[in-house]
């Protein structure tokens, strides 16, 4: 029987699956509900927000002063200038959070010292800037003129009762937390964070910091998936190194079913004799198989399975081919959980230092070296596709250039778009070959 199965792994991938069809395969089988939980604002960060929350007022709740200077009639500055200065009475000073309601109302000579933030008192539509003012004694000279509401932040000029702070569906940033808490609001709902369990498969791997011998390698791939998980703001549950075996990697898949939403695979799921990894998941009760075998380069030994709706994802244990199968199916799995969509990945277009060949029917991701000359053109040097284990391509690049299943390749000259991932530094010496 062993022999058996040996020599079906070994006949290899009968067809690859495009990757666009295999990302809405996989959304369309996964049935996760994620909590919905209460958080204090201050801890709300990166996660995504499950209610619309609306402003409970206007904000600002009246009218302040956007600079120091002097709050006036707009009217009564009319032709000043320097060489024709309007004299004011100043009547006060007034700072931001000061009460005004008690004050004497602005004149038409009459003006205030007010500070930025500082609230409008009555009378006045407009402040006049400090450095466009003289002071003399409890006079001020107006030196230039100023129209209504100048420099004045006007009650519900951010916000009007009732406008949305923030949407269902969006990621919270620090302008988020920003408004909620201008909105006095301390709490906020947002979906729990994604649990992901990592599974590590391969007798050849040793634990970071064990003694090396010739025939083991560090696990550095788990570090890589749990570092992405946590840049993503989800959960990582780490299930350590698994052998090569196919009951206890069917056991294992299990027990990380039952403590996470998703589960990721490194190693054992191409089409060699100690590739188990298939053959364990498919084995496992209520298994469907959604596709294995990917259109894409690196990483087409790819697959995907869903039990009981949750989704199992097995991908290379190799870093650069686990990195993109990350980004192809995990990120959009995530974003799918969460009801948000993705935001635009920064890019550049630029000129191809060299030429580019595609194996025409698959979506490759090409590793990339981004430069940009003193007239402010960027230059791509192509690093390599292959070599899914060379990490230090991903260091010394900065860009990853993905060509689409129908296109051959692209001529040295020709423009392209990349994706920036480092940062890019100017051209030192620049081969068109």
């Amino acid at each position: 029987m062993t022999v058996v199965c040996i020599r079906m792994r070994l006949i290899g991938f009968k067809e690859f699956t495009k990757v666009e069809d295999a990302v809405r395969k996989l959304l369309s089988h996964v049935n996760v509900d994620l909590d919905v939980i209460e958080l204090p604002i201050n801890e709300s960060l990166n996660y995504v927000c499950a209610e619309e929350v609306r402003a409970p007022y206007d904000i600002p709740p009246f009218d302040r002063s956007a600079v120091d200077g002097y709050a006036v009639r707009a009217l009564s500055t009319t032709s000043a200038s320097p060489f024709n200065p309007i004299y004011f009475k100043v009547l006060g000073t007034i700072e931001a959070g000061d009460d005004v309601s008690n004050l004497r109302p602005v004149g038409e000579y009459d003006t205030y010292l007010v500070f930025t933030g500082a609230r409008i008192p009555k009378g006045a539509d407009a402040v006049v800037p400090i450095e466009d003012t003289v002071l003399e004694g409890d006079e001020v000279r107006i030196l230039r003129s100023v129209p209504p509401y100048a420099n004045i932040s006007r009650r519900g000029e951010d916000f009007k009762e009732g406008d949305v702070i923030i949407s269902t569906g969006v990621r919270i940033k620090p302008w988020h937390i920003a408004a909620l808490a201008s909105a006095n609001i301390s709490k906020v709902r947002v979906y729990r964070r994604v649990k992901v369990s990592i599974i590590n498969t391969g007798s050849e791997l040793v634990e970071l910091g064990s003694k090396l011998s010739s025939d083991k390698v560090v696990n550095s791939t788990k570090f890589l998936i749990e570092s992405y998980l946590k840049m993503i703001n989800v959960e990582p549950v780490t299930f350590g190194i698994v052998p090569d075996d196919l009951e206890i990697i069917r056991r294992t898949v299990i027990n990380a079913l039952n403590n996470s939403d998703i589960v990721i695979i490194t190693g054992g799921t191409s089409v060699g004799g100690k590739d188990l990894v298939p053959e364990a998941v498919e084995g496992i009760e209520g298994s469907i198989k959604v596709f294995h075998g990917v259109a894409m380069r690196p990483g087409r030994t790819t697959g995907a399975y869903v039990v009981r709706g949750k989704p199992v994802l097995i991908v290379s244990g190799l870093p650069v081919a686990c990195l993109v199968a990350l980004e192809v199916f995990l990120k959009p799995l995530v974003n799918h959980l969460n009801k948000t969509e993705e935001l635009p990945k920064p890019t550049i277009s630029g000129y191809l230092t060299r030429r580019l060949a595609n194996e025409v029917g698959f979506k490759s991701f090409y590793r990339v070296s981004i430069c940009r000359d003193p007239n402010g053109d960027y230059y791509i040097e192509p690093l390599r596709l292959t070599g899914s284990g060379i990490l230090s391509t991903l260091i010394r690049g900065n860009g990853i250039l993905v060509v689409p299943e129908n296109v051959e390749g692209y001529d040295v000259g020709e423009r392209v778009v990349v994706e920036v991932i480092n940062p890019i530094p100017e051209c030192e010496d620049i081969k068109i070959t």
